[in-house]
């Protein structure tokens, strides 16, 4: 299918060409057509599948026909301020061809100039959900005509602790309006807070649609805590330089490990929860100009970045949670696009590998390299799993409250 045989009109089309697309992934193919026609959607989808799209293309289309308004006819909420502003951008971006105004808010900035836009009148607001609140109770933004709503990472929202934020700024908005949700998994708290908030909405499931395994390469590599930072600098030193973002598990180890590779003269970015948003912003946008080659990362930190053509992953540390491991590798392989996950574990490590196995349907394959920590295979091989019907299709289907 091709993106103009979906039911959007030319401006959009247009935008949609402009930035090189074709043809719609997926959860774009599965939605658009049900988001169009008005209906309410909960939609499962990985990071990296272009659900961005799914939902801010009707929205535009459907926003375009009704002119400007002072105050926001659009609400997405989003987790992180890194995904805001990736939002909003493609809003603006796909929006290129409408006189539609587009706003980002969100903390650690000052709310003065947000104010100041608001003020000015806006047409879609993406924000996370701390700021929102905050706009609120200073009267700075009126909810009352809010028509689209979207929670974007709805279960981040939970793992985050936001979605007390969440209920408050869901119970402000109209009843009459279209409400979209996305998150990586249905989970028991997702389906919870669709059923209480939304009501009658239809289910859109491409799960496992979003990581191209086939153009990804994955490598297992046993190896000590201590001897971690060697085999990096032995894979930093193989061939030519590859842009790379390596993930690590707290904080601490991603400010650590960026001093350990700076004092190698390497041009590395750190992006983490202590980060100030100014700086988090700097490190991504020098990181996407190539102004550094190396971007350290931790997962919520790291959650919804948008980085095309990225060809190199490294799990400096392996996820506590097997759909991190999903996340961190769906960063790379996108758009037909080879890359490689390198994945570090050392013996303490080894149990984690187990959910990662049965997620992935299949064990990944140690790399024998100068510095292995020999590992009995048998105590950290999960068993074989039988295959999964359905994982790959998705599915529409009716829910009622």
């Amino acid at each position: 299918m091709l993106f103009s045989s979906l039911p959007l009109i030319q401006p959009i089309l247009k935008a949609v060409d402009k930035k090189g697309y074709t043809t719609p992934s997926p959860i774009q193919e599965a939605a658009i057509p049900v988001i169009v026609k008005g209906k309410n959607v909960l939609g499962r989808a990985e990071t990296g599948t272009g659900k961005t799209a799914a939902f801010s293309l009707p929205i535009i289309q459907t926003l375009s026909k009704l002119g400007n308004k002072r105050h926001p006819s659009a609400l997405v909420l989003a987790p992180t301020r890194e995904l805001v502003e990736q939002i909003k951008d493609s809003f603006i971006s796909y929006g290129s061809f409408t006189n539609l105004k587009v706003l980002a808010v969100y903390g650690g900035v000052s709310d003065r100039p947000q104010k100041q836009k608001l003020a000015k009148g806006i047409d879609i607001l993406v924000a996370t959900p701390g700021r929102l609140l905050d706009l609120i109770n200073q009267k700075a933004v009126m909810l009352k005509f809010i028509s689209h709503f979207v929670i974007d990472e709805a279960d981040r929202m939970f793992d985050m602790g936001f979605i007390i934020d969440v209920t408050k700024i869901m119970n402000m908005l109209p009843k009459n309006k279209q409400t979209l949700m996305f998150s990586a998994t249905l989970n028991r708290e997702v389906m919870a807070l669709a059923d209480e908030h939304i009501g009658t909405y239809e289910v859109v499931d491409v799960a496992n649609e979003k990581v191209d395994l086939e153009h990804i390469t994955q490598q297992l590599f046993y190896v000590s805590k201590r001897k971690k930072i060697d085999l990096l600098k032995s894979h930093i030193k193989e061939g030519p330089a590859v842009q790379t973002l390596i993930f690590t598990r707290t904080k601490r180890g991603a400010d650590q490990l960026s001093k350990l590779l700076s004092d190698m003269h390497l041009k590395v970015a750190v992006i983490h929860g202590d980060k100030s948003q100014h700086q988090r912003l700097r490190a991504l946008q020098g990181f996407k100009s190539h102004k550094y080659e190396f971007l350290i990362a931790t997962d919520v930190a790291a959650r919804g970045l948008d980085i095309p053509a990225l060809p190199r992953i490294i799990n400096y540390d392996v996820p506590e949670q097997a759909d991190a491991y999903i996340h961190r590798m769906g960063r790379t392989g996108r758009a037909g696009l080879s890359g490689d996950v390198y994945t570090y574990c050392s013996k303490e490590e080894r149990l984690l590998l187990k959910p990662i196995y049965k997620e992935l349907e299949s064990p990944l394959i140690s790399t024998k390299h100068p510095f292995e920590e020999i590992v009995e295979v048998k105590k950290i091989q999960a068993r074989p799993f039988a295959k999964k019907t359905g994982r790959h299709r998705y599915r529409l289907s009716g829910r009622k409250r």
